[in-house]
C-alpha cells in the first residue's frame, strides 16, 4: 500500500443526523446520531435494509449533502462540499457518452486544468483497471463491467484519499461481479485508498471488507460493527466465511 494512506484518509462521523421533508412537508429522519470512525486505508462496507440511509450517509461523506446536525471530518477538516480528495462511484457508471474511455477517465483532471501534466496518469489507471487497448472505445461499445472499470479509473486518477462506492457492482451479472470484486480488492491493496462501500449483498460485504457496519431501518443508526478477521484472498465457501455471513443475517433479522 502507498505510505500516504497510513496518515491520510481518516473519516470521523460525529452525532450525524439528517432530516428531510417529504411531499407533505413532514419531517422524515433518515439518519439519527450516527457515530463512526473509519481508519486510513480501511475497507468498510455499509449494509442494512433498503432505504435505511446508507446512500444518504455516503452522500454526506462525499459533500453532496449536509447533515441537519453533527459533523463529518476528513483528516480533521470539516466536509462542507464535494472535493476531488473524495472520489465517488455509483451503480450506474455515468460515463459521458460523447467521450471515449481515455477522455472519460481524464475528465476530472480536465476539470481541474491539469490533464496535460498528468496525461500519463490516465494511461496508468486505464491499465490498472484492465482497459488497456480500449482507450478509444466509446461507452455504448463497452460491457457493463468494462464501463464500471472506466468509472473506477476516473475516480482513482484524481488520487482521492477516500473512494466512496454506492452499490457499484449491483447491476452486473454474478460472474462479472465476482471478477470486479477481486479487481477492486487488488487496486485497494495496491493504492491504499480508504474505501467506503454500500451494498445489499452480505456475501460481498464479508468478502471485501475489513469491517462491516450494520445499520438499522430508518431512522438509521449503527446497530453493530463486525470486524472480518479472515485472511486474504478469502474463500467464499469456508466455514469461517459462512459464520460471518450467518452472524450478519441474524443481526438483520433481529432489526425491527
Amino acid at each position: 500500500m502507498v505510505t500516504t494512506a497510513e496518515v491520510e484518509g481518516r473519516i470521523a462521523i460525529r452525532e450525524v443526523s439528517r432530516i428531510f421533508l417529504d411531499t407533505e412537508e413532514k419531517a422524515v429522519t433518515a439518519l439519527q446520531n450516527v457515530n463512526l470512525d473509519i481508519h486510513p486505508g480501511e475497507f468498510v462496507s455499509l449494509i442494512g435494509p433498503s432505504g435505511c440511509g446508507k446512500s444518504t450517509l455516503l452522500r454526506l461523506i462525499a459533500g453532496l449533502d449536509q447533515p441537519t446536525s453533527g459533523d463529518l471530518l476528513l483528516d480533521g477538516e470539516p466536509i462542507r462540499h464535494p472535493h476531488y480528495t473524495r472520489g465517488l462511484v455509483f451503480q450506474d457508471p455515468t460515463l459521458f457518452p460523447w467521450k471515449n474511455v481515455w477522455d472519460n477517465v481524464a475528465s476530472g483532471l480536465e476539470a481541474r486544468g491539469i490533464v496535460k501534466e498528468l496525461a500519463s496518469e490516465v494511461d496508468t489507471y486505464i491499465e490498472l483497471v484492465g482497459l488497456k487497448g480500449f482507450e478509444k472505445a466509446y461507452p455504448h461499445t463497452l460491457s457493463g463491467g468494462m464501463a464500471q472499470r472506466a468509472a473506477l479509473a476516473r475516480a482513482l486518477v484524481n488520487h482521492p484519499k477516500v473512494l466512496l462506492l454506492d452499490e457499484p457492482l449491483g447491476a452486473l451479472d454474478a460472474f462479472t461481479r465476482m471478477n470486479l470484486q477481486d479487481e477492486m480488492i487488488r487496486i485497494w491493496r495496491e493504492r491504499g485508498t480508504t474505501m467506503v462501500f454500500v451494498t445489499h449483498d452480505i456475501d460481498e460485504a464479508v468478502y471485501m471488507s475489513d469491517r462491516v457496519i450494520v445499520m438499522t431501518p430508518r431512522p438509521a443508526e449503527i446497530r453493530e460493527i463486525l470486524e472480518i478477521r479472515l485472511p486474504r484472498p478469502r474463500q467464499r465457501n469456508s466455514p469461517e466465511f459462512f459464520r460471518y455471513r450467518s452472524e450478519i443475517l441474524e443481526i438483520l433479522h433481529l432489526l425491527p
